[in-house]
């Protein structure tokens, strides 16, 4: 029993590196620019890992009967595609990708040219990758250093995606907390303008101005971190929509027009 959830556990990890690889390889060479795709921020794409776990173990059984294999393929991994799809808009309240734009779509999760592309997947790893994948890892599955790298990756791969959860899950409070911080030096800087020019006043003055600079510089820390964690996920994935990365990113676009403004004048 051990041995078996090992042996899942491997090849969940390989194939989902794998999956990475794939994606990111072909991305980037369609962009003409590195991308990281995928939800984690490491060499991880657990959806492949997974959709590699469905093909090895309902599938194996159709390795004779190439058009069968498609077929089944085909469905399942489209179904897998569908399921993941609907959990990711659920769990974030964020459409992750969206095919509308294909023809024989099903409500933007997805279209005809993906499920012949998992169906050719499916065949392709049935006959000839994960034959030669398991080949290898029989070889050296038993050796020690093999399982202490294969539970490192596993750790590695967990905690990347608590933290890759947590942080998108952020989004929508770090937004709340530079409402905040806005509504803030709103106040000071209102504070600062009903202030009488007086010479005693003036201390009061200056010190309201050091708060409004304290609180602009924690401002522009978020709102630089969360840019980042967002121009990543939009990386990764284009299609990607939601209010909160919607408001984030045209934001963003606004305070670059304004500092082109200001550096013409």
């Amino acid at each position: 029993m051990e041995n078996q959830f090992f042996s899942i556990l491997t090849y969940f990890i390989i194939y989902s590196i794998l999956g990475w690889i794939l994606e990111s390889v072909f991305r980037s060479i369609c962009e003409r620019k590195l991308i990281n795709t995928g939800f984690l921020k490491g060499p991880f794409c657990p959806i492949y890992g997974v959709g590699a776990l469905i093909m090895i173990l309902l599938l194996s059984r159709f390795e004779n009967n190439i058009i069968l294999l498609f077929v089944i393929s085909f469905f399942t991994l489209t179904f897998w595609e569908y399921v993941v799809g609907i959990f990711l808009e659920k769990a974030f309240n964020t459409k992750y990708w969206d095919y509308s734009d294909h023809k024989f779509n099903i409500q933007g999760r997805i279209c005809l040219n993906n499920s012949i592309y998992w169906g050719i997947l499916g065949v392709l790893f049935i006959k000839y990758i994960h034959p030669f994948i398991s080949g290898k890892i029989d070889l050296i599955i038993d050796n020690e250093y093999f399982m202490v790298v294969i539970y490192l990756i596993t750790a590695i791969m967990l905690v990347d995606a608590i933290n890759s959860v947590i942080k998108v899950k952020n989004i929508s409070g770090t937004l709340e907390k530079i409402d905040k911080l806005n509504e803030q030096i709103k106040e000071k800087l209102e504070e600062i303008k009903n202030i009488e020019i007086e010479d005693g006043k003036a201390a009061i003055k200056l010190n309201l101005q050091k708060v409004v600079d304290d609180l602009d510089r924690r401002k522009n820390i978020v709102m630089r971190r969360l840019y980042k964690r967002v121009r990543r996920l939009k990386k990764a994935f284009p299609a990607i929509n939601s209010k909160e990365i919607t408001k984030i990113l045209n934001e963003k676009i606004e305070k670059m027009k304004k500092s082109k403004k200001e550096d013409k004048n």
